[in-house]
């Protein structure tokens, strides 16, 4: 999905959208697949090459991807990192002040659905490892697509609302806790495209992702893009080379 769809898209409005998203447009490249599938170092050889190719083909043929997204307007700032939204929710959530200039917050679900989890598990009960760990990898580099077409959405309704976007705050991550989860549920209203929250807090399909984004009067400082460069874990085995 590049701008021109997102664009068509009509963002007006502060209610929780359902933005389905093409499985073709989440295609990754091999090399993305590998990364995941056996780490940075992992060399990538013709063969396995024509496997993950073939594993993207069959993905693509099982996912139903689709955002659910919603941009609410901030009413007040009471105190550092609390605020009040325009439907009377109470957010408490963010590790850094808040300023004046904040002017809404945008939460968003992404989702693969659950047949490609589905599958993935079933090829591991008959003992098809191989086949399941990639298939597996597939779909979180499907998730690393998904996760740049949500920051292209958000910038482009930040522009049309005259504001600039924060960096993504994922729960869990960067100080936001992961009980910030139900947070995100309860903003978007229900409407959460076919995701759920066990009672540790964590998405089910587990092919999902989740964000708080805020939109701003004055440009914010973004990390870098690479979610390798954001992360903490240095040694993490399925860290780019590029991002050492």
């Amino acid at each position: 999905m590049d701008d021109r769809q997102i664009r068509k898209v009509d963002l007006t409005g502060s209610s929780t959208l359902r933005i389905p998203i093409d499985p073709e447009d989440l295609s990754p490249a091999p090399e993305a697949v590998a990364r995941y599938f056996g780490g940075p170092d992992y060399q990538l050889r013709p063969k396995t090459h024509q496997q993950i190719c073939a594993g993207i083909h069959q993905a693509a043929g099982m996912v139903k991807p689709v955002v659910s997204y919603r941009a609410i307007p901030i009413e007040k700032i009471e105190s550092v990192c609390a605020i009040v939204l325009s439907d009377g929710a109470y957010a408490d959530i963010l590790p850094d002040p808040m300023d004046d200039d904040t002017r809404y917050i945008a939460v968003y679900v992404g989702t693969l659905g659950s047949a490609l989890e589905t599958t993935c598990r079933d090829l591991a009960k008959r003992g098809r490892l191989y086949q399941s760990l990639l298939l597996d990898a597939v779909g979180t580099a499907m998730l690393d697509a998904m996760a740049s077409i949500c920051d292209g959405l958000v910038d482009i309704h930040s522009r049309q609302l005259g504001l600039f976007t924060g960096c993504r705050l994922g729960p869990g991550l960067n100080g936001i806790a992961l009980e910030s989860q139900a947070l995100i549920f309860d903003l978007l209203g229900g409407e959460s495209a076919g995701v759920h929250l066990n009672e540790a807090f964590i998405m089910r399909p587990a092919k999902s992702i989740s964000a708080f984004v805020i939109y701003s009067d004055s440009e914010q400082e973004k990390n870098p893009g690479s979610k390798c460069l954001q992360c903490e874990m240095k040694h993490c085995q399925f860290r780019s080379t590029h991002h050492q």
